[in-house]
């Protein structure tokens, strides 16, 4: 009994060691699609045979070279992908058996061309990618609304490369030349939301390019390179500007970008026409509000007068802030900031002024002082509403306890204390 289960073992065994034949199962794959395509709805099973000796066969060193088998597998998975949107067409929710087909079936006629030693190899692939490529683009469309980003950018690239392939052969096809280059660009958008972001590059690159990237694209690179590279994302933003002027995004870009670099005369100008293109964007009037208000706080001491200027000008773009949006705490914060510290800048007037013991120099330290008290009046009512709309902003808190202790209100600054030091500050 032992001899015959160590002979059972070893038949087992062998049985075990025998290869598959690529070659020869790849030509059952084609024959098999061709029993589908008799009874579709009767031989599913067959597709799904057929697709698995494809994956497993294609990437033999024989298989590979072979004009005819790359046919066979770019047929084959341009019918899943046919089968899927079909599917798909009636039944939004159904999944899609293989998100990566598309790819598979461009790739598959592709080579094929690539590798075809008559004529009528090359006709055969680039008729069979024209009359499928419509469907190539559709599940792209299909795998992004169900969220398959990366299935998406394959089925969108494939739309893409496929189209121009056929031009390439002079193939004719339905497809509308106007989507494709919407499907290089779908292709990188689902790259960059599927993570894919070498891919996401690349593809943006191309279109940047071949001159026919829209503002959406510099905006994608722009983001990409500003921490990774931001000499690369200024260029871009740069070309961007320059091609697409009147683009509110990309104006949006510079301004953020302007910003950041702390260039406040250059931002003036951005701001302005951005106001002029988008103005009931409250936050273009009050950046333009808080630029000037920057620019005083620089002159104060050093140009009083250009100081005064840029401070009536932060007032005014406040002012229209508010009267696009009455509740804008960013607007309201902002006045209340623009007359503290104006006050602020008189207290250290006041300060040099408190060694003049004379009678004209008494004269000008009480004159500065009633100046710096109404400052800090005007500032007051501002900070309660800026409180009133977000009770749990630090810096209105402080603001209003500063105040309340200049005015020797000692029962409210005790009580802010207390607010301030609830919020843990």
């Amino acid at each position: 009994m032992k001899n015959v289960l160590v002979l059972f073992l070893f038949v087992c065994a062998g049985l075990g060691l025998q290869a598959q034949d690529p070659v020869k199962d790849m030509k059952k794959a084609a024959r098999l699609l061709g029993t589908y395509n008799l009874d579709p709805a009767g031989s599913a099973d067959k597709l799904q045979e057929a697709v698995g000796l494809a994956n497993a066969s294609i990437d033999d060193a024989l298989v590979k070279v072979d004009p005819t088998a790359w046919q066979a597998y770019g047929d084959i998975f341009m019918t899943v992908v046919n089968t899927d949107v079909a599917h798909f067409v009636l039944d939004p929710a159904y999944n899609v058996s293989d998100p990566l087909a598309s790819g598979k079936a461009f790739k598959g006629f592709q080579m094929a061309a690539q590798l075809a030693d008559k004529s009528y190899q090359t006709k055969d692939a680039m008729k069979a990618l024209s009359a499928g490529i419509q469907n190539l683009y559709y599940m792209g469309s299909a795998l992004y609304q169900t969220k398959n980003y990366a299935g998406a950018y394959t089925a969108f690239k494939a739309t893409y490369d496929g189209y121009a392939l056929l031009k390439k052969n002079n193939e004719p096809t339905n497809f509308d030349a106007a989507e494709q280059p919407k499907a290089l660009y779908y292709s990188g958008l689902c790259a960059q939301q599927a993570g894919m972001m070498e891919e996401a590059k690349q593809v943006y690159k191309q279109l940047v390019d071949e001159g026919i990237a829209e503002p959406g694209v510099y905006e994608a690179l722009i983001n990409i390179y500003k921490d990774e590279n931001p000499a690369l994302s200024e260029q871009y933003l740069k070309a961007a500007r320059e091609k697409y002027p009147d683009d509110t995004a990309l104006l949006y870009a510079e301004i953020n970008y302007l910003l950041a670099k702390g260039e406040l005369t250059s931002l003036i100008d951005k701001l302005e026409k951005a106001a002029k293109l988008d103005p009931t964007n409250v936050s273009i009037f009050v950046t333009l509000g808080q630029i000037y208000d920057k620019l005083y706080q620089d002159q104060v001491s050093t140009d009083p007068v250009a100081a005064e200027d840029n401070f009536n000008k932060a007032m005014s773009y406040y002012q229209q802030a508010l009267t696009k949006d009455a509740k804008s705490f960013d607007a309201i914060y902002s006045i209340g900031a623009l007359w503290y510290n104006k006050a602020a800048a008189y207290s250290i007037e006041l300060n040099t002024l408190s060694n003049d013991y004379t009678p004209a120099g008494t004269k000008k330290y009480d004159a500065k002082k009633a100046q710096m008290d109404d400052a800090f009046v005007k500032a007051l009512p501002f900070f309660q509403q800026a409180e009133e709309i977000n009770p749990k902003d630090v810096n209105t808190l402080i603001a209003l306890k500063e105040i309340y202790a200049r005015q020797d209100k000692l029962d409210l600054v005790e009580e802010y204390k207390k607010k301030i030091e609830g919020l843990g500050n």
